[in-house]
């Protein structure tokens, strides 16, 4: 997936573009580029690496004044990263200028009509089709040469277009792939994601499949693909431009850590009572007899988000005892259980527009299955598509490694566990009235566990710094928890690091144990602690380096490794939620000691909108 931003207005649209593809680089760092009209022309810049990269370039070639233009910063699909593969792309005489984030399926059959046409191709990409398209079928009216060439197409893509005939336009398309509307005051903007746009608007417009956009300086009209006038109705999103701001942080990913409490704070507000949880978004589509009429559960999500879906299952098993599985959605498609009108799948994504969840939402609609969607974006494809949404209230998460959207995720799906159970009279309702307390105190204790671990995890970061390989166990929940744990350090530390569950290290993986090697013990899980400790001391029996994390109060497992943490004690259920934040901080730190960009690791993004 890539990034596109797009400016129409009275004011210089170059150090807009940069402004806002500089908040957007989340979504792809390999390459970037801007072009820029001024109602004359359109000229191209672009360049590999950054948008710090993209503006040495405007320095040494500017563009000359402009208020309208596009934007793209690109995360490589087809075509290694490199200056000419980058966006906005042309066709044979750069009469249209395309920047895209998707992927066009059918590009090599297009490609090679194209080329038997006299087309010659430039790049490796898939995008550049298009403009070649563009250029093949123009009738000379812009708006219907784009009109022309949309059903060629085969995919998932966004676009915004621009043409050296109509320098005063820029037509956008949103095809199962986001692509919003800004509106200010004389100016309209285009964003793959609302955080890029925040500082200068608060309305909005998701642009939806089966419409274009048109942008002049006169008027933003949104048409359907057969030129049915639409009046779009526009959104307000109550984000503080703060949000999208470093302040006195160093990088995102610790500003996101330390912003855990007021999330957890902000996604159960006004969700909880004394003895009862309430998700007023569900109550009309939710009948107590629907939720009788289940059978089984199914929970689709996809890296971190895959993570919370894995303990979502464990407590929504053991509250409401009916079936639950959990899917991976790239694997859905094609290895689902049976669906049925029965069947309840709920779909995690932080960004609510991740490509294969997408399809697996799709998948799961052709079976008459109900959904819910979790997701922290308000507006986003996935929540549009669900039968309904519970929202996460974590506001923009701007690193590439999710945070505090996965705890907030955590924590929602436990109300929904509880929601259910309600509703349903599961046979774990007796645990109901001390999890609702302690999801109550949550905030509290997200609180309380920064700052019994910021200190003590960087120093353990100094310790396996120069490390190749660690390992974390862990049983029952412990054993999720160092799944997402392994996954931190991979990302932003680039350690290879490996889960396992603990009770299974002799049954192969104990012959990678060597002295010295760093193991993290999670043994939080107060009814398999003996068990714990048990394999705990059997790598230390191979002279493993261990580093335990309890609970305040265990003076067992300090006993038996090298160095310990103890964080705050909760239900069972919710030790996932405290017991990752020292983790966090550990890949942090691990990744920042190691000279590694914690925000922008390497071949990485955020939403994954391609497949």
């Amino acid at each position: 997936m890539s990034g596109i931003v797009g400016f129409m207005g009275k004011r210089k649209a170059q150090p807009i573009l940069l402004d806002c593809l500089d908040r957007l680089d989340y979504r792809g760092y390999d390459s970037a580029g801007i072009a820029i009209s001024n109602l004359e022309g359109v000229e191209i810049r672009k360049t590999k690496g950054r948008i710090k990269d993209l503006r040495d370039v405007l320095l040494r070639e500017p563009v000359p004044g402009g208020q309208l233009g596009i934007g793209h910063t690109r995360w490589a699909t087809h075509g290694q990263p490199c200056a000419i593969n980058a966006h906005p792309l042309t066709g044979c005489d750069a009469r249209f200028i395309v920047a895209h984030n998707g992927i066009i399926e059918n590009y090599p059959q297009l490609k090679k009509e194209l080329e038997q046409e006299g087309h010659i191709f430039k790049t490796e990409t898939d995008t550049e089709v298009i403009p070649h398209l563009l250029e093949q079928h123009d009738t000379g009216d812009f708006e219907e040469t784009v009109r022309l060439v949309l059903p060629m197409l085969k995919g998932t893509f966004a676009l915004a277009i621009m043409s050296q005939a109509s320098p005063d336009t820029i037509i956008a398309v949103s095809q199962d792939n986001p692509l919003i509307l800004g509106f200010g005051k004389g100016e309209t903007f285009l964003t793959s994601d609302i955080p890029a746009i925040l500082t200068y608007v608060r309305e909005f417009y998701p642009i939806k499949n089966g419409e274009m956009a048109i942008l002049t300086p006169e008027k933003v009209s949104i048409k359907t693909v057969t030129g049915d006038v639409l009046i779009p109705k526009r959104i307000v999103v109550d984000l503080n431009p703060q949000d999208v701001m470093l302040n006195d942080y160093e990088h995102y990913m610790l500003k996101e850590i330390f912003e855990q409490p007021k999330a957890i704070e902000e996604t159960l507000a006004g969700r909880l009572s004394e003895d009862m949880v309430y998700l007023p978004e569900l109550e009309e589509v939710w009948s107590e007899e629907k939720v009788q009429n289940l059978r089984k559960i199914d929970i689709v999500a996809s890296g971190t988000s895959f993570h919370s879906g894995i303990i979502g299952k464990r407590v929504m098993e053991q509250l409401l005892g009916i079936p639950v599985a959990v899917s991976l959605s790239s694997e859905f498609l094609s290895e689902h259980p049976k669906l049925d009108e029965h069947t309840l799948v709920v779909f995690l994504s932080q960004s609510g527009e991740t490509g294969d969840t997408l399809s697996a939402l799709r998948e799961a609609k052709k079976y008459g299955c109900s959904t819910i969607a979790i997701t922290n974006t308000a507006g986003s494809t996935i929540s549009r598509k669900a039968e309904c949404t519970v929202f996460t209230k974590a506001g923009p998460e701007l690193a590439v490694a999710s945070t505090k959207a996965y705890t907030s995720q955590m924590a929602v799906f436990t109300a929904l566990a509880i929601w259910l159970a309600q509703k349903l009279g599961g046979t774990g309702c007796a645990q109901i009235p001390d999890l609702i307390k302690s999801l109550a105190r949550l905030k509290q204790d997200v609180e309380s566990t920064l700052i019994m671990t910021q200190d003590a995890i960087d120093q353990f970061a100094q310790v396996i710094y120069d490390q190749d390989h660690i390992f974390l166990i862990g049983r029952g929940l412990d054993y999720v928890l160092a799944l997402e744990g392994a996954l931190k350090l991979q990302e932003v530390a680039y350690i290879h690091a490996d889960a396992y569950a603990a009770g299974e290290m002799k049954h192969g993986t104990m012959a990678l144990i060597t002295p010295g090697v760093p193991v993290i013990a999670l043994a939080t899980q107060h009814q398999l602690l003996d068990k714990t400790i048990s394999n705990i001391k059997e790598v230390k029996a191979r002279d493993a380096f261990v580093i335990g994390i309890t609970t305040v109060g265990d003076s067992l497992v300090g006993e038996v490794v090298d160095e310990v943490m103890y964080i705050p004690s909760t239900h069972p259920f919710l030790m996932p939620v405290l017991a990752a934040i020292p983790l966090q901080l550990l890949a942090y730190y691990s990744g920042t000691v190691r000279g590694h960009d914690v925000d922008r690791p390497r071949n990485l993004a955020k939403s994954l909108t391609v497949h």
